[in-house]
């Protein structure tokens, strides 16, 4: 898949340093440390220890339009998307119930496509604004999901998505027109859809931090 926007280049050179993702950072004896290290990089190009190819979900938080998207590649090649889409609940129904509802359709969508890692965006937390209250329940149903499915998700602020694909203030429709060159998509996407590709492709390239 060929980049053709300028803009586009240096994302190509962004791999992750471990085949299998994601990596977490845990305490041993300094004493061990080469040789565990040595051990592991044994592990993680040992090609019979791992076939299957490593799948992202990318989630853009929120509790009336929550843009998701897969994505799938080895680290040595350019990902590939998968499907992305939205879970949408009625501002109507009750907070539990659309809490819920999220739950139930992300559920479907980890059993669907089997993604493995699961990212989501890390919102700026502004108290004095009232629907930070539902945002912040609604990563609690996030985080709930992702640890009955058997990972932690990656937490990727905004300002780190978006420096991935260019800068931190890009417009969005610079924004937009990298993600669907990226990854070669003729539909129109909607702004939440573009977010859900941008995080998940974000922490494909290894950046982020478990929560």
């Amino acid at each position: 898949m060929a980049l053709k926007n300028s803009k586009l280049r240096h994302l190509i050179r962004q791999k992750p340093k471990w085949n299998n993702l994601p990596t977490k950072a845990v305490r041993v004896p300094e004493c061990f440390i080469n040789e565990i290290t040595a051990y592991a990089h044994s592990l993680d190009h040992n090609p019979n220890h791992n076939t299957q190819i490593p799948r992202w979900l990318g989630i853009k938080p929120s509790i009336s339009k929550l843009g998701w998207a897969v994505i799938e590649g080895e680290p040595t090649e350019e990902p590939s998307m998968v499907d992305f889409g939205l879970i949408e609940t009625d501002s109507h129904d009750s907070l539990p119930y659309r809490l819920g509802e999220i739950e139930t359709d992300l559920r479907e969508i980890l059993v669907e496509y089997q993604a493995k890692n699961i990212a989501i965006e890390q919102p700026f937390i502004q108290a004095e604004y009232p629907s930070m209250t539902k945002l912040l329940q609604v990563l609690g149903v996030l985080n709930l999901v992702a640890y009955r499915h058997g990972c932690l998700p990656i937490m990727i602020y905004p300002a780190t998505w978006k420096s991935n694909l260019d800068h931190p203030r890009a417009e969005r429709e610079d924004l937009t027109a990298i993600v669907e060159e990226l990854f070669d998509l003729q539909s129109i996407l909607l702004n939440q859809e573009v977010d859900a590709i941008a995080i998940a492709y974000t922490a494909w390239c290894g950046l982020g931090q478990t929560s």
